[in-house]
């Protein structure tokens, strides 16, 4: 599943500079400003419940969590589509995102796509078909990197990158549906209304606790472009999603695929009762040690090498990328440990440090706005980042500590 997910998103990585000299910054930070917005409904379209579906003990009761995640979708798009249909004129005046114009009717879109994407990736994960997940990522991403290619060259600049996007999303989401009518298993199986509601309430924590979280993470991830976007141009917005998009790259490569495979066997781990702590060791020490040279690299070269890779005008890009990198370095190692406190109900307290976190880095982001000093504000940013990072690497030791010494008491 790695060696897929690297190709993804070394494949995006690829078109970068082709898409970097077809569109502006402004036109990037136009689509940039989109996926934002769609990241936060994203983030709260299935109450997360997706993330439950590798806890059951049995395949019955994953089965019926991953219906009720598609339910919730369905309720939640619906709602959306609704609401665009009626309000999207007002809400694009009010939120100051009248340069999108028609582009906001694809939210919804993008939103049933990337979240069927992420329910089909958990189920798949379940049942270890780590390959068919990896064929997914690489075909959604050359859909992605084709679709905008293309649209750019053929003068589609205004809507191209938007609509590759959701080319691609809906690309992944096929390739997953088509193989999983190869598996004899049937996803339905011992499905029903009464089963799903268990599965509501047996795993109402996602709902009440993960989902706020996941919305106050995805808020705070992606309010940098929201606010660059409203106080200084769409240009810095699009500056800064490059340079994000570029220092995430690496993250996404190694650590995304790491959690997909962590939380499967720390899960199976925990459930048979055995030690984790070695385990969570062996993979700090490892995405640790695979993450450090590059990103040294990056941080002293990346001034010089972005405008050189992006072309003539992506200079602020590259000073972006050095003030990023201590922080995104530490995403990189924490982002699969981020499973513990799932995988020990302490959503509660993940979601207090999330909404704390949230709070800390607008006021960085505030003070650089209040000075108008976009690269105060980002410096800011990411000092905030590296300091919370710290802190929750030794949170999630400190429970998963605490858990196996329950289980193993002295």
């Amino acid at each position: 599943m790695m060696s897929g997910t690297g190709a993804a998103h070394l494949l995006g990585i690829a078109v970068y500079p082709v898409l970097t000299r077809l569109y502006t910054p402004e036109q990037i930070g136009v689509y940039a400003t989109f996926v934002s917005i769609f990241m936060i409904y994203a983030a709260v379209a299935t109450l997360r419940y997706e993330y439950a579906t590798l806890i059951p003990r049995t395949q019955q009761a994953a089965n019926n969590v991953t219906f009720l995640s598609l339910f919730v979708l369905l309720v939640f798009s619906s709602f959306l589509m609704l609401t665009l249909l009626v309000l999207g004129p007002a809400l694009r005046e009010m939120l100051n995102l009248q340069e999108l114009g028609r582009l906001i009717y694809l939210l919804p879109v993008s939103v049933v796509t990337y979240s069927l994407f992420m329910i089909l990736t958990f189920h798949f994960n379940r049942i270890k078909e780590y390959g068919k997940i990896a064929g997914a990522k690489i075909t959604a991403a050359t859909g992605i990197a084709g679709g905008q290619a293309g649209l750019g060259f053929g003068g589609f600049l205004q809507s191209g990158m938007v609509v590759g996007k959701v080319f691609g999303d809906i690309a992944g989401v096929v390739f997953l549906l088509w193989k999983r009518r190869k598996i004899q298993s049937s996803i339905s199986a011992g499905v029903s209304p009464l089963r799903m509601a268990a599965m509501a309430k047996r795993y109402r924590n996602f709902a009440f606790y993960n989902t706020p979280h996941a919305l106050t993470t995805t808020s705070s991830n992606n309010f940098p472009v929201l606010l660059f976007n409203s106080f200084f141009s769409d240009a810095i917005a699009g500056f800064y999603a490059m340079a994000a998009k570029i220092c995430y790259s690496p993250v996404q490569v190694v650590a995304h695929a790491a959690y997909q495979v962590f939380s499967q066997r720390v899960a199976e781990k925990y459930g048979k009762r055995e030690r984790i702590i070695p385990f969570i060791h062996s993979n700090l020490a490892m995405l640790a040690g695979v993450g450090f040279l590059p990103f040294l690299l990056l941080f002293f070269i990346s001034p010089k090498l972005f405008p050189w890779l992006l072309g003539d005008g992506w200079e602020m890009t590259g000073l972006f990328v050095q003030i990023l990198t201590p922080f995104i370095f530490l995403v990189f190692v924490a982002t699969p440990m981020n499973f513990i406190p799932l995988m020990l109900n302490r959503q509660r307290k993940a979601f207090v440090i999330d909404f704390c976190y949230l709070l800390l880095r607008l006021a960085a982001l505030s003070i650089g706005i209040w000075y108008q000093d976009v690269m105060l504000a980002l410096t800011l940013y990411s000092a905030v980042g590296v300091c919370v990072n710290l802190y929750q690497l030794s949170w999630f030791y400190a429970i998963a500590r605490k858990a196996e010494r329950d289980m193993f008491p002295a």
